[in-house]
């Protein structure tokens, strides 16, 4: 006779934590939906979650937004980092590996929608602003370092500073992602490609 499963309850912090990342996951789909005029309520009825637990997480719905782009920044370097490490020992190397990821790049149209929207809400509000450039000036100090080690990985000379070139890059890809027409989830967006011309042109690398 198979013996039941054990059931385990979760603990005071795993279920913190999980009732976080219901109200972030809500809160992007909210604000890519909506705009960054998404309300509490519309943001805590979506993680299905009273106002008073979102509260309970994140003293305003702007330091909430904040920890949205926080960790999706975090993710991206930490997967461009992961790249450069692993793309050694894969066939076709570095530039094989980074144009994987430049061809889904944007591909999260939430995500797309969801960056240009916190963008256009710094501009119209400064205390928001103030901690938006922080994060900002922190996540292109951080990718213009990856662009410095790229340059080193493929024997590229830097036509300009690596933060300009980063600024570049993600300057492009979030007009990219304000231009691009509404189409089926997953289609590839052109931003990738567009990007490995400049990035190329940037690195002074030949076109493949």
């Amino acid at each position: 006779m198979m013996e039941k499963p054990v059931r385990t309850r979760l603990t005071r912090g795993e279920s913190q934590a999980q009732t976080r990342l219901r109200l972030l996951e809500a809160a992007r789909h909210e604000v890519a939906r909506q705009g960054a005029s998404a309300s509490v309520r519309d943001i805590a009825e979506t993680a299905g979650f009273t106002q008073g637990a979102l509260y309970a997480h994140f003293d305003s719905k702007e330091l909430l937004l904040l920890e949205i782009l926080r960790e999706h920044m975090s993710s991206e370097i930490e997967a461009l980092e992961t790249l450069l490490i692993t793309s050694r020992e894969q066939a076709g190397g570095i530039r094989a590996a980074l144009n994987l990821w430049l061809d889904a790049l944007n591909s999260d149209e939430d995500w797309a929608l969801l960056a240009v929207e916190l963008q256009m809400h710094a501009r119209r509000d400064a205390s928001f602003a103030h901690h938006y450039d922080q994060l900002f000036d922190g996540h292109n100090q951080a990718l213009g370092k990856l662009v410095e080690r790229l340059a080193i990985e493929v024997g590229a000379t830097l036509s300009m500073p690596a933060r300009d070139i980063a600024a570049i890059l993600t300057a492009l890809a979030h007009g990219m992602a304000i231009q691009r027409r509404p189409t089926k989830r997953g289609t590839p967006d052109p931003a990738g490609s567009m990007i490995k011309v400049v990035l190329n042109r940037l690195l002074e690398l030949p076109d493949e």
